[in-house]
C-alpha cells in the first residue's frame, strides 16, 4: 500500500513539472484564450463594415464620420434633382437640375417665343411649349434646304430627312430633339423622294437624276447607299431613254433592296414597277404593271408575310385617273391588282398594313380637292372608301401611320394633322404649317412631322420637322 501511494506521488509530481513548464494561451482581439475572432465593424450600413470580420470592436463609423452613428447620408437639398427626403446627413453629392454637382441652376424654359417661358430660369430643360396656328407644340426646327419629301426615324432615336437643294439631293440626320447632326449632298442626284435606314445603321436612298444640259435629258433613277454619316457607300442610276424615276424604297427580309416609281414615261405612255437590287446595288430584277396607258407608282410597304404592296394611280397620262393597288409576292409576281374609279381622279400616296391583314391607303380624290382614305382586304377586296369633300381645297394625304392606340395619322398637301379610327371616321383634323410629306408616332405617343413639297396645292417652303403630343389638341370639334 505504502509503493502504490508513493507511485502515485512519483506521477503527480511529474506532470506538475511539466504543466509548470507550457505556455498559457494567448487571447484573440475578443479576449478569448486561444480563440480566433477576427475583429472589426460587423455593422453593414457603415463605412468601414468589414465583410471578414467575426467580433464587433466597436470601430463602426457611419457616413458622417461619426463612432457608432446611425445617420442616413444623402442628398438633403430638396431643390436638387437627387434630393433623398430620408437622408439626415448632406454629402456633398446633391446635383442640380443641369446637371451640376453643387451648382444651384433654376430649370425651366428659357425660350422668349414659348407659352411657358420661365424669366427666373437660367438652364432649358427642354420643357418649352409652342402655339403655331393655335396647336401647342413641342418645337419645330427649319435646316437649309429648297424642298423635303420624307422623314423617318433612326434607331437613336434621331430623324433622316429626304429632300433636294438647288437640284441635288440632300440628306439631313437630326437628333431626337430635331437638331441637326450632319447635312450631306449628293451631286449625281437631283432630288431624293425616300430615305430609310437600313439593318447595318446606315441608309438607303432614292429618287431620281436628271441632267441640265438639252436635247436628251430625261430624268433617271437614282439610288443611294450610305453609311451612318451619310457617307456614299455605293450610288447607281438606272432607267430607259424615256422618263424614270423612283418613289419609295424599302429593305426586304433578305436584306436587299425593292424601289417603286414610274417606269418609260414618254409623255403619254407609263408603267408601274417595282425593281430589286442587291445589297451591294447589283440590279436582281424589275417587274412592270398597268391597267391603262399611264400607271405609277407612289409607295412601297414589305408585308408581314414579305410579299410587297404598292399603291400610285392607274389612268390616261393628264387625267382620268382611278386609284391604284398591286400586291406581288417577295420576287415581284403579280398576286392581284386593284384599279378603282372614285369621285372625279384619284390617286395613292401612302400605304399601311392593317391588323387584320388588310391595306389602308391614302391620298387625293375629287381631282386634287379632296382627301382620300381606301381600305382593302387581303385579297385586294374594296372594304370601304372615304373621299372628304368639304369647302376648302386639301389636294390630298401624303403620309400615313397607324396609331398606337388604334386608327391611323395622316398628314395632307396643307398641312392637316389627321387622326381617324380603325374605319376611317375622322377623330380629329388641326391645320399646322410648314409640314405636309411625312408623319411618325414616336414610342412615347408624340407625333412628328416633315417634308414640305410642292406636289398639287403649295409652292413648298424650309425644310421643316415639328413635334407635338396629339393628346394636347382640342377633339372637340375637327376643323
Amino acid at each position: 500500500m505504502i509503493k502504490q501511494l508513493f507511485f502515485l506521488l512519483i506521477i503527480s509530481l511529474f506532470f506538475w513539472a511539466c504543466a509548470e513548464d507550457e505556455e498559457p494561451l494567448a487571447e484573440d482581439c475578443a479576449g478569448i484564450a486561444g480563440g480566433a475572432n477576427i475583429c472589426g465593424c460587423t455593422d453593414s450600413t457603415a463605412t468601414n463594415f468589414d465583410s471578414l470580420a467575426t467580433y464587433d470592436d466597436g470601430s463602426c463609423v457611419d457616413c458622417a464620420g461619426v463612432a457608432g452613428g446611425d445617420n442616413i447620408c444623402g442628398c438633403t437639398d430638396s431643390t436638387a434633382t437627387n434630393f433623398d427626403s430620408l437622408a439626415t446627413y448632406d454629402d456633398g453629392s446633391c446635383v442640380d437640375c443641369a446637371g451640376v454637382a453643387g451648382g444651384d441652376n433654376i430649370c425651366g424654359c428659357t425660350d422668349s417665343t414659348a407659352t411657358n417661358f420661365d424669366t427666373l430660369a437660367t438652364f432649358d430643360d427642354g420643357s418649352c411649349e409652342f402655339l403655331l396656328n393655335g396647336i401647342p407644340i413641342k418645337w419645330i426646327r427649319t435646316y437649309d434646304g429648297d424642298e423635303s419629301w420624307c422623314v423617318n426615324k433612326v434607331s437613336d432615336g434621331g430623324f433622316i430627312i429626304a429632300g433636294a437643294t438647288n437640284y441635288t439631293g440632300l440628306l439631313i440626320k437630326t437628333d431626337s430633339n430635331g437638331e441637326k447632326e450632319w447635312h450631306q449632298l449628293y451631286d449625281n442626284s437631283t432630288s431624293l423622294y425616300s430615305v430609310r435606314q437600313t439593318a447595318d445603321g446606315g441608309f438607303i436612298a432614292t429618287g431620281y437624276y436628271e441632267c441640265d444640259t438639252l436635247p436628251g435629258c430625261y430624268p433617271d433613277i437614282y439610288l443611294l447607299k450610305t453609311d451612318g454619316s451619310g457617307t456614299i457607300e455605293w450610288e447607281i442610276s438606272d432607267g430607259t431613254s424615256n422618263n424614270d424615276w423612283a418613289r419609295d424604297v424599302v429593305q426586304t427580309q433578305d436584306g436587299n433592296f425593292v424601289i417603286t416609281g414610274t417606269w418609260n414615261d414618254d409623255g403619254w405612255n407609263s408603267k408601274a414597277m417595282l425593281r430589286k437590287y442587291s445589297g451591294s446595288g447589283e440590279f436582281m430584277w424589275g417587274q412592270l404593271y398597268s391597267s391603262s396607258t399611264a400607271n405609277e407608282g407612289n409607295s412601297l410597304i414589305e408585308t408581314s408575310d414579305g410579299s410587297l404592296v404598292l399603291v400610285g394611280y392607274s389612268g390616261e397620262q393628264h387625267g382620268a385617273y382611278k386609284h391604284f393597288m398591286v400586291k406581288a409576292d417577295s420576287d415581284g409576281g403579280q398576286i392581284w391588282k386593284k384599279k378603282t374609279q372614285s369621285v372625279g381622279d384619284a390617286l395613292l400616296y401612302a400605304v399601311c398594313e392593317t391588323q387584320s391583314g388588310g391595306y389602308v391607303s391614302a391620298g387625293f380624290c375629287n381631282s386634287w380637292r379632296s382627301n382620300l382614305l381606301v381600305e382593302r382586304n387581303s385579297s385586294g377586296s374594296l372594304a370601304w372608301e372615304e373621299c372628304f369633300i368639304d369647302e376648302s381645297s386639301h389636294y390630298g394625304y401624303y403620309d400615313m401611320t397607324p396609331s398606337s392606340a388604334g386608327g391611323y395619322y395622316l398628314i395632307d398637301d396643307i398641312c392637316y394633322l389627321t387622326k381617324t379610327d380603325e374605319a376611317g371616321s375622322i377623330i380629329f383634323s388641326v391645320q399646322l404649317a410648314h409640314v405636309n410629306q411625312s408623319v411618325i408616332e414616336l414610342d412615347d405617343g408624340d407625333i412628328v412631322m416633315g417634308g414640305f413639297g410642292f406636289r398639287e396645292g403649295n409652292s413648298g417652303g424650309p425644310i421643316s420637322l415639328l413635334r407635338l403630343d396629339p393628346s394636347n389638341i382640342d377633339t372637340g370639334g375637327y376643323r
